[in-house]
């Protein structure tokens, strides 16, 4: 049976119910498994179906070796990230430069297909030695450099996120410590295809209107700029979370000019959030449970918005999503503006695990004509974007 033989109406909660319950349930079942033979009737070249299969395959299993097994055809990975693979395979050894957030996020992504992590290096001291979230060893410059016999040959990955700051270090630790450039990888630079992501898919048309959410650092929003060209572009709309990402978008967006920047989630309705803002691109909205565990530190009280209501009457082009897990309810909060501008769309659906299934099956429930493709952007689970239009 296809999604427009089983459609509900537009405005009715059943879908919306029948979905959150699968949320709730954390696993793979009859319904799910209908919504996914749905979608993948939609689905618009092999390489959406080779993603789509394997992302079923790890949803049923947990084994992240069915995507990491993809062969590179499949994956829109740059030279870059193919050098990152051959060099962090399952038992290789690698050392991360920073044992802040942004490191920590990578141990994280490392370990889960096998690579160890021998040491992080960071000049605060106080973080050392053992690092109080992951056990790893904490080392400082001048430690590596007295056992540069031991790390002269690992891989070493520079976790900070801020590409000048990165770059300063990347250089110390050729031309002070003696690491071979060779060894040394650009952490979250190097960690997914950031260029192509969004806008490596769909080509530009005259006055495009973009709706951004997750703004984070406002990279996004210039690299929408450079994918319109010559051909310019109407409007932008971004809203970013995060207080303090906020502040330092307000002033990067300035000189884009018609760009209107918003401080708040976006989700199914107007309302108030707890809210994990680590000033980094994994900052998300959190239950009260959530929140009452990390003793409501570095935990805010956000604003959410309904896009229809932000947005209502405007025409829009193109809308972008990724926000940590909240992409299901923005676009439920956006059905209207959807409906009435059938925009395209390029949607994050690795967040949570069933999200290449739900959130493609929802945008279906709107426009049963719409096509859906996927590609993927990173070497494990990660980074893959629904591309509807």
């Amino acid at each position: 049976m296809s999604v427009s033989d089983k459609r509900i109406e537009y405005g009715s909660d059943e879908a919306a119910d029948k979905q959150k319950a699968l949320r709730e349930a954390g696993n793979i079942n009859a319904d799910f498994l209908e919504m996914a033979r749905n979608v993948h009737a939609h689905l618009n070249d092999e390489i959406s179906k080779k993603i789509f299969e394997a992302k079923i395959m790890y949803a049923s299993t947990g084994d992240v070796g069915y995507i990491t097994g993809l062969e590179s055809k499949y994956r829109n990975l740059n030279s870059d990230m193919q050098v990152y693979v051959e060099k962090l395979q399952k038992g290789s050894h690698c050392v991360i430069y920073g044992a802040g957030v942004a490191g920590h996020y990578l141990a994280g992504r490392f370990k889960r297909f096998g690579v160890k992590i021998d040491a992080f290096v960071d000049q605060d001291e106080s973080k050392g030695p053992v690092d109080a979230e992951t056990g790893i060893k904490v080392i400082t410059e001048k430690d590596l450099c007295e056992n540069i016999s031991f790390y002269c040959d690992k891989t070493i990955v520079v976790s900070y996120p801020v590409k000048p700051v990165a770059d300063e270090i990347r250089k110390r630790l050729i031309e002070d410590i003696g690491i071979d450039e060779k060894n040394i990888r650009m952490g979250i630079f190097d960690w997914r295809n950031n260029q192509g992501q969004y806008f490596d898919f769909f080509e530009a048309k005259e006055n495009e209107v973009f709706v951004d959410c997750g703004c984070f650092d406002g990279a996004t929003c210039y690299n929408f700029v450079g994918w319109c060209g010559q051909k310019g572009f109407d409007h932008i709309y971004s809203f970013e979370a995060d207080p303090k990402n906020y502040e330092k978008c307000k002033e990067l967006l300035a000189p884009l000019g018609k760009c209107d920047l918003y401080p708040f989630g976006t989700a199914d309705a107007n309302k108030k959030v707890y809210f994990a803002a680590d000033a980094f691109e994994t900052s998300c909205i959190i239950s009260k449970e959530e929140a009452e565990k990390r003793n409501f530190e570095g935990v805010e009280e956000i604003e959410t918005r309904a896009l229809d209501d932000v947005l209502e009457g405007k025409r829009i082009t193109f809308i972008k999503m990724d926000i940590e897990g909240a992409e299901y309810e923005a676009l439920l909060g956006a059905r209207k503006l959807i409906m009435e501008n059938r925009p395209r769309m390029a949607i994050s659906v690795y967040h949570k695990f069933e999200d290449f299934v739900t959130l493609a099956s929802l945008v279906l429930e709107m426009h049963p004509d719409y096509r859906i493709s996927f590609r993927h952007y990173g070497f494990d689970e990660l980074e893959t974007i629904m591309y509807v239009e």
